[in-house]
């Protein structure tokens, strides 16, 4: 039983620990902004599972260059970690900022945390 767990929780860990965005999102946004935030958690975890698997596939488990020995997974959790809680900080802190303008914020922040993220991924 314990090795199960053992298994199962390395696994979410290793795999899957961006999930908890989804669901911190919703809670920390205000009402008009919950649907965008959510997708742009989800959009994150797409993202990054396609940045790490189109790295992978090129034979290069640990990024192009090997100067950082963490897992690329990683690395993508910590820098889209850090731009989903940047992200989910500055909406609950503009709580009438709605329709376009919180859209094209969202794709700012999106693109900003894409290209930092497979900068950091390539290294």
């Amino acid at each position: 039983m314990n090795d199960t767990l053992y298994y199962y929780g390395h696994f979410f860990v290793t795999d899957w620990l961006d999930v908890l965005w989804v669901f911190l999102a919703p809670l920390l946004v205000h009402k008009g902004q919950r649907l965008k935030a959510v997708a742009f958690m989800l959009l994150c975890m797409i993202t990054l599972r396609l940045q790490v698997e189109i790295i992978q596939s090129t034979g290069f488990q640990n990024g192009f260059t090997g100067l950082i020995d963490w897992s690329l997974m990683t690395r993508g959790f910590i820098v889209y970690g850090f731009f989903s809680a940047l992200y989910l900080l500055l909406s609950y802190f503009s709580p009438y900022t709605r329709g376009p303008i919180y859209l094209a914020a969202s794709l700012s922040i999106f693109f900003m945390a894409f290209t930092v993220s497979f900068i950091v991924l390539i290294f």
